[in-house]
């Protein structure tokens, strides 16, 4: 079981939902705010006014007292994806990520770090309801809050808190989507089928596991037909081969596939779904039917329950790594793997990306300048080292 305190990496202002969980939380937790306590004379005018916008019962901790809070059984809550290497490095504990900016960051690095924290995250909440569902296709635990739309759920995010802390396994998300079908069940039965509310539908009973997912989804590829969208075969009906596979119809979700299989790769793709069932290997035909929807969350629960060979791990690897997840990508790779110079080469990169996250800058360094030895542009990992530390310390002056 975790202990009771939890540190919050702050955004670039505090704003009123974060306001208001912390409020909550500071009725049963020890709730620390990392803030920045020098800063030049305007900067602190600046920063005493955001910080004074937090509920009176969370304590202030700078930067050098992390340590002193962080421990095995601390809870970090990260609300800002720049605090990666910084969160990630000073605690094992369990993170949250909170992903409530109002502008978001274009960068590559914003959105590295973003995936990348996302990863690692026990659980990530966001008031877009699309970047949820994205991240628990992903494999992360996810809740939609929002205000504005009286979908807080303020009670499912404590909920989701205490199992964390009591190291059991999330239930807050499944029975969100149970709250969301029901929403979007009434939309659509106040306003008719229609290719938005009919989706949505479908993938909350698909994320349930129910059969309806499969009524709902051929409704909505039918809407998004009558409405003329010209992608509907690839945004929708597509969709319908992972809800065949999941239900378990495996030669009629290759089926559905194959006829949305568009170019040389998707046809290879394809190809080896065929030799998987043919070889009746179900359960890999299965995950890579999910994988190719882009649910790797339910890939992964299939993908592991088989015997790690060497196509089993190299799969794997690929997986963690689209899906950010770096240091299990890397847990895939053996010696024997790395038989050419560009294979040696990633894999520095990759443990110098294993290394910064772990907060081993110098171990992170050595192997970047190793790796530009091969490439010169691995370089630009060094640098954006150098870049991060820039964004951290504008987070902690509130800008």
């Amino acid at each position: 079981m975790l202990s009771s305190s939890i540190v919050v990496f702050p955004p670039r202002e505090p704003g009123p939902l974060l306001t208001k969980l912390l409020s909550v939380l500071c009725e049963e937790y020890d709730v620390y705010y990392l803030s920045e306590p020098k800063l030049q004379e305007g900067e602190q005018v600046k920063n005493e006014a955001q910080l004074a916008e937090l509920p009176s019962d969370v304590l202030l901790l700078t930067p050098s007292e992390l340590h002193t809070v962080c421990a095995e059984d601390t809870l970090a809550i990260v609300a800002h994806p720049y605090w990666l290497h910084v969160a990630a490095s000073q605690t094992e504990a369990q993170l949250i990520m909170l992903d409530f900016e109002d502008e978001e960051d274009a960068s590559s690095l914003f959105h590295t770090c973003s995936e990348q924290l996302r990863a690692i995250s026990s659980l990530y909440c966001s008031r877009s309801e699309m970047k949820c569902l994205d991240a628990t296709f992903r494999g992360t635990p996810a809740l939609f809050l929002d205000e504005e739309q009286g979908s807080l759920d303020l009670d499912l995010f404590i909920h989701a808190i205490h199992e964390i802390t009591e190291d059991v396994p999330v239930s807050a998300p499944e029975i969100q989507w149970t709250k969301r079908k029901a929403h979007y069940r009434a939309m659509r039965e106040q306003n008719g089928p229609h290719e938005t509310f009919s989706f949505l539908l479908a993938v909350y009973h698909y994320l349930l596991g129910e059969q309806e997912a499969l009524h709902y989804g051929e409704e909505a590829f039918l809407q998004a037909v009558i409405s003329g969208q010209h992608q509907s075969l690839i945004s929708h009906y597509r969709f319908l081969s992972a809800i065949h596979a999941k239900l378990g119809n495996l030669q009629t979700a290759a089926n559905i596939y194959g006829i949305t299989a568009f170019g040389e790769t998707e046809a290879r793709q394809y190809e080896n779904i065929l030799f998987l069932l043919a070889e009746d290997q179900e359960v890999l035909a299965r995950a890579e039917l999910l994988r190719l929807n882009d649910d790797y969350g339910a890939a992964f629960t299939l993908i592991k329950q088989l015997p790690a060979d060497h196509r089993i791990r190299l799969l794997l690897f690929h997986m963690y790594r689209e899906t950010g997840r770096l240091e299990l990508a890397l847990s895939q790779v053996h010696s024997s793997d790395l038989l050419s110079a560009e294979e040696r080469y990633l894999f520095r990169l990759l443990c110098g990306q294993v290394e910064a996250i772990r907060g081993e800058r110098h171990a992170a360094i050595r192997l970047f300048l190793e790796a530009s030895a091969e490439k010169e542009e691995a370089l630009v990992h060094i640098a954006a080292l150098e870049v991060l530390d820039d964004k951290v310390h504008n987070l902690l002056k509130g800008s």
